[in-house]
């Protein structure tokens, strides 16, 4: 579990009582992050030189000072066309109150610290990225020890910060495994500066090939040490060839097939970026599948102890709300009214007991509540007792579309795609009517008529049926102020209507609304809110409903990546079995020339979508991943093909 910064304030300046030191020089804060991190690393000239991103890496954000200043000197300097990256780690990040009260006194970085305060993580382990889209940087500021947390990173770098406190007080920040990641992540021209002159910290560098000299330190500091990379001299990591990512060129234009949660996430990612995107929907309007439901609940069910699903749940919940605080501040289709799932069962009681015990969670994102005080919270009757996620809520995935679509680098076309091709670098789609499409890059986001093409027929997709109930709202009703979840969900009212369910129905193929499945939710209505239940019973009303199919995989995480050819993979993989030594140097299994699939998110599409997304379209461009490389293989959809090839190796 990640722990905030234990500190105290001496005059405004916090002070960390974990290594006894300052967190920024107190009388020159500005000119010393300056001096050490800007100038030294000669960012104010190479910023004029950038030609479409600048890439920096920090080994500690603190208060987020050196951050603010980088992007204050690019705001001056930079051009529109220029894009700034920022990675930063914080093992001890400090609390969200605590750097409020940090930046509070530095007015000159307004109004870029109340957007980072905005967006400022909760004190959860694993990466999370922050977006400046009117000042053109990205913030990817990741919760964790330092070397753990660059050994996962794919990226490259171009300028190096190395912060934190010194060598003596802190010396799990200076470590040869450390200065080998940052070898790992670093070209050429990539360059370094430090505040520190400690010897250990020079030959390690040298060690893993950078050049480093020193010059005189800021105010009473002698030396300070800075130099640039000139050969890595690093162990190679161990890597999965079967999971690489093909680069290429930013595309100027991108088509996408589909246009429910998956594909419109996509397009405003990439639509962020300055790319033109055609939006292909076969239907007449957008999110009229597992995309169409009136509301959807807005949270993680976490996991006992951390798992990948479980990671990319909670870092995706998270990136979904910032997403939706930022697009939708007036909340006018979502709402972040807390979520309360209940333990209906006795197992899922002493699950919900033993995720407390194990502490793995803070207390901003779940607390345990008794019946009585979830009771109050929801404004009606509970059954028992469970977690509250008092920063979750729920969305309309519908209105959620909508919005993320209406960008003005996004066209939205009608087409039923049956068929595609790839010819002369370009992929030619061939429509219902025989109308043919064309474009550079394609991304296939159409739920489970993703594999309906000869290119991904592999991907195990299947359709999960699930039909909601509606009912109108009255005065005999309970006034639900947030939304309950136990077997199923409800939400408060949406337009003066009450959404619950949801039935799981793996063999389902019914289209209709049943009154069966209205039952069947009432059933987990009557579990989880029985006074609600019994006052809904007596209205005597017919329910309303609507049903959807919810595209899923078999391990239940999503299938986002590039398209791998499966002939080449057995190929591949029939080789290095007869060669028996499995030397894989050198060998790089083959995808489709800018290919790449969205899809398989389930009923966690409102949590999954945006981050996959943002995944997808960093892997386009190029750019630094927001998700560690554990997560990026474990959705990748080569691993569906790997699975299969390894059980009949066995």
């Amino acid at each position: 579990m990640i722990t905030c910064a234990d500190i105290f304030w001496k005059n405004d300046t916090p002070y960390s009582t974990g290594f006894d030191d300052f967190y920024f020089n107190t009388e020159q804060s500005f000119e010393d992050s300056l001096y050490v991190y800007i100038n030294a690393n000669n960012l104010p000239s190479r910023l004029n030189a950038v030609p479409k991103r600048l890439t920096i890496a920090e080994t500690g954000f603190g208060t987020g000072l050196n951050f603010l200043l980088t992007a204050q000197q690019w705001l001056n300097k930079s051009s529109n066309g220029q894009q700034l990256h920022f990675i930063s780690v914080e093992k001890q990040p400090l609390s969200h109150n605590d750097l409020k009260r940090a930046l509070h006194q530095w007015k000159d970085f307004e109004p870029l610290s109340s957007k980072l305060l905005n967006q400022y993580p909760l004190a959860c382990q694993g990466f999370h990225r922050l977006s400046f889209p009117d000042e053109r940087i990205t913030l990817t500021l990741i919760f964790g020890d330092a070397l753990d947390s660059y050994k996962q990173l794919k990226a490259s770098i171009d300028a190096w910060y190395l912060d934190g406190f010194s060598p003596s007080k802190n010396p799990d920040m200076w470590t040869d495994k450390l200065f080998n990641s940052i070898a790992r992540l670093s070209h050429s021209k990539t360059t370094f500066s430090t505040f520190t002159s400690a010897g250990v910290v020079r030959r390690g560098l040298q060690a893993v090939g950078f050049e480093v000299r020193k010059q005189t330190g800021f105010g009473k500091k002698r030396e300070m040490s800075l130099g640039t990379f000139i050969e890595n001299k690093a162990p190679t990591l161990d890597t999965k060839p079967w999971f690489s990512i093909p680069k290429s060129e930013q595309p100027t234009e991108v088509t996408i097939i589909g246009g429910g949660l998956s594909g419109c996430s996509t397009a405003y990612s990439l639509a962020q970026r300055g790319i033109k995107v055609r939006l292909i929907e076969k239907e007449q309007h957008l999110a009229t599948a597992g995309s169409g439901n009136r509301q959807g609940a807005l949270y993680a069910k976490l996991p006992v102890s951390p798992t990948k699903q479980g990671e990319l749940h909670l870092t995706g919940f998270l990136h979904t709300v910032n997403l939706l605080k930022r697009k939708d501040p007036e909340q006018s289709f979502w709402s972040q009214c807390g979520v309360a799932q209940l333990a209906t069962k006795e197992n899922e009681k002493k699950r919900q007991q033993e995720l407390i015990d194990n502490s793995h969670y803070p207390d901003s994102l779940v607390q345990h509540k008794s019946d009585i005080e979830l009771s109050e919270i929801s404004g009606s009757v509970v059954s028992s007792s469970g977690l509250f996620f008092p920063t979750a809520g729920w969305v309309s995935p519908v209105d959620f579309c909508h919005l993320l679509a209406a960008h003005s680098n996004i066209s939205i076309e009608q087409h039923d795609i049956t068929n595609i091709e790839q010819a002369d670098h370009l992929w030619n789609l061939t429509t219902s009517n025989s109308k043919h499409l064309h474009c550079s890059h394609l991304i296939i986001c159409n739920a489970e008529l993703a594999n309906q093409f000869k290119q991904t027929e592999h991907l195990p997709l299947k359709a999960i049926r699930g039909q909601v109930s509606i009912t109108e709202d009255s005065a005999d009703l309970p006034q639900l102020k947030t939304v309950v979840c136990g077997e199923g969900y409800i939400s408060p009212t949406q337009e003066g209507k009450y959404c619950f369910g949801a039935t799981f129905d793996l063999k389902g193929k019914q289209r209709n609304v049943t009154q069966y499945d209205h039952n069947k939710n009432l059933e987990k209505l009557e579990d989880a809110l029985p006074e609600f239940h019994d006052a809904l019973i007596g209205k005597k009303e017919p329910l309303t409903g609507r049903t959807a199919f919810r595209c899923s995989t078999p391990d239940y995480m999503p299938v986002v990546g590039p398209a791998p050819i499966y002939s080449d993979f057995v190929e591949t993989f029939d080789r290095l079995r007869k060669d028996k030594n499995w030397c894989f140097d050198g060998i790089c299994p083959s995808h489709y020339p800018n290919l790449y699939v969205n899809t398989g998110h389930g009923s966690k599409g409102l949590i999954t979508c945006p981050i996959s997304a943002e995944l997808l379209a960093s892997m386009i461009c190029n750019e630094p991943l927001p998700l560690p490389t554990t997560l990026i293989d474990a959705v990748n959809p080569a691993r569906f093909i790997i699975k299969n090839l390894i059980r009949r190796a066995i």
